[in-house]
């Protein structure tokens, strides 16, 4: 397909109507770089995006999962979410009020929260994203702290 007609498709799946600055600010950037791809660059984005593949929550059951998800309207269908949340039933859900297709972009704060608390479980471990010498002692100290507590209630099962 010629760019034009694989940018028509993508533009199609963005907001319409009046959206908050933010959110407007962000389907700008998206248009912007979107202008910026050649038709196979596009294309091929456009094919990896569409392929009916997923990983297999059988595979990863032991893997910590957050799920960040909107409220308004987003190219993800309710159908598709539903079925997300059937598959993955133990992924933590973190729910934004606003967000559109972006909100990684227009609610950067609030996703970089989450992914803040997400990766909180990983520290002091060889997963962790942030190596120890980036911490600081009070950190670590509250980290131990609290690994000691977590241990000792663990212990605490055990015996009874």
């Amino acid at each position: 397909m010629p760019a034009f007609m694989l940018k028509k498709i993508v533009l199609g799946n963005f907001a319409k109507g009046p959206v908050d600055p933010k959110m407007a600010d962000a389907i700008d950037f998206m248009v912007d770089r979107l202008e910026s791809l050649n038709q196979s660059e596009l294309a091929s984005r456009l094919t990896l995006n569409c392929q009916n593949s997923y990983v297999e929550p059988h595979k990863i059951k032991d893997v910590a999962v957050t799920i960040i998800d909107v409220f308004d309207q987003s190219a993800l269908s309710l159908e598709a979410k539903e079925e997300m949340y059937k598959l993955y039933p133990n992924a933590r859900r973190a729910h934004l009020k606003t967000g559109g297709n972006f909100p990684y972009l227009c609610r950067s704060a609030e996703v970089n929260l989450y992914i803040q608390i997400h990766l909180r479980q990983f520290h002091g471990t060889r997963y962790a994203a942030i190596s120890p010498a980036m911490v600081s002692a009070e950190e670590l100290e509250v980290h131990e702290s609290h690994l000691s507590n977590k241990h000792d209630s663990a212990d605490d099962d055990d015996n009874q």
